[in-house]
């Protein structure tokens, strides 16, 4: 439970105490002005010794009734309440993380029913996402390793003329690298989690480094034959020209990888007031709500079908690198309409970086 949840919910249990013994002082004090007048009036008592422990005698049975009937509907309220809490906590610790709790924001433990229904939705997402790593690993991973012990396998068995040779081991070759780049990915990844600030930065042009990224990527839209554009003005940015070559390789392999043939990716470069705006735009498929939600999450993939390569680590890496420099990303898609990445990053001239 959060800090600001126990204040909130010990600011009420204070204030329900007060209203509670208030309403107990006001209730006893009429009961024995009542039991008086019944006793003065009624009864006609003379004896004032005998009517005053008639009057203290049949309040105090009257309030132990009323505090009985309130205590017992308060415990069988609260029984029911925690009865309802444990019964949910009880199907989570068996797996079962679509349980949610129905209740009024009036209820006393409204707090503890929203932060459970919660955590219910994260562990439901959590396992959503292990299930979609589970699947996207072991196809990702197998089906490389497949190849290349079956082409390996002919290889070695068969006397197969040269051409038939020179296509499976090239089959094993970009089989290998696959691998090769889903493992370091993943190093990458796990490398980036953990760190908190940016070293080895170094002063260059940033224009120049996004155009040599679509050059080395130009083999791809040629290939699909894709309309590329950009504008790349020169702008200095100090930060590590590794890591952000790598965010910039990763969001435009995206755009040519999503969009079909004949469509077209434009990459534009400008600054906007303090900030640096890095816009890869494409005519691809776009992405719905669902896919928009989990876009960063290590590992998700929101073509379950497993049609286009990858295992979902390339847009994780992206915002870990977009946040270690104190940036953020913004990400526009709709069905059939493509998709806009946005990166924003703080200007280096604005805000001077000294070199680590």
């Amino acid at each position: 439970m959060a800090k600001n949840d126990i204040v909130r919910s010990m600011r009420k249990f204070v204030f329900q105490l007060i209203i509670l013994v208030t309403a107990l002082v006001l209730i006893i004090n009429a009961l024995y002005m009542f039991m008086t007048w019944l006793i003065t009036e009624i009864t006609s008592i003379e004896d004032v010794y005998l009517r005053a422990e008639f009057q203290f005698l049949s309040t105090l049975v009257i309030v132990l009734f009323l505090l009985i009937t309130i205590f017992a509907v308060m415990y069988r309220r609260r029984k029911r309440e925690l009865t309802t809490l444990s019964e949910s906590i009880g199907k989570v610790a068996n797996g079962d993380f679509s349980a949610r709790i129905t209740y009024s924001n009036r209820d006393s433990m409204a707090h503890v029913y929203r932060n459970f229904n919660k955590m219910s939705t994260e562990l439901e997402s959590v396992q959503v996402l292990r299930k979609d790593f589970i699947n996207s690993f072991s196809h990702e991973f197998k089906t490389p390793i497949a190849s290349i012990n079956g082409f390996a396998s002919l290889l070695l068995e068969k006397e197969l003329p040269r051409e038939d040779q020179r296509t499976y081991l090239k089959i094993i070759q970009e089989e290998s690298e696959r691998l090769s780049h889903l493992t370091s990915n993943t190093i990458l990844l796990s490398k980036l989690s953990s760190q908190r600030i940016v070293s080895d930065m170094e002063r260059y042009d940033l224009g120049e480094q996004l155009r040599q990224c679509a050059i080395i990527l130009s083999h791809e839209w040629l290939q699909k034959q894709q309309t590329f554009s950009g504008e790349f003005p020169s702008i200095d940015w100090v930060g590590n020209r590794e890591l952000m070559k790598h965010l910039w390789i990763n969001l435009i392999s995206n755009a040519v990888k999503y969009t079909p043939e004949g469509g077209e990716i434009s990459v534009e470069l400008s600054r906007q007031n303090d900030l640096i705006a890095v816009t890869v735009r494409d005519t691809g498929k776009g992405m719905d709500e669902a896919t928009l939600s989990h876009l960063f999450d290590p590992y998700y993939q929101g073509d379950h079908s497993h049609s286009a390569p990858g295992l979902g680590l390339g847009l994780s890496i992206s915002k870990q690198i977009v946040d270690l420099c104190n940036g953020r990303i913004q990400v526009n898609s709709k069905i059939n309409e493509g998709s806009e990445f946005i990166v924003h990053l703080p200007d280096t001239h604005a805000f001077p970086v000294s070199k680590r």
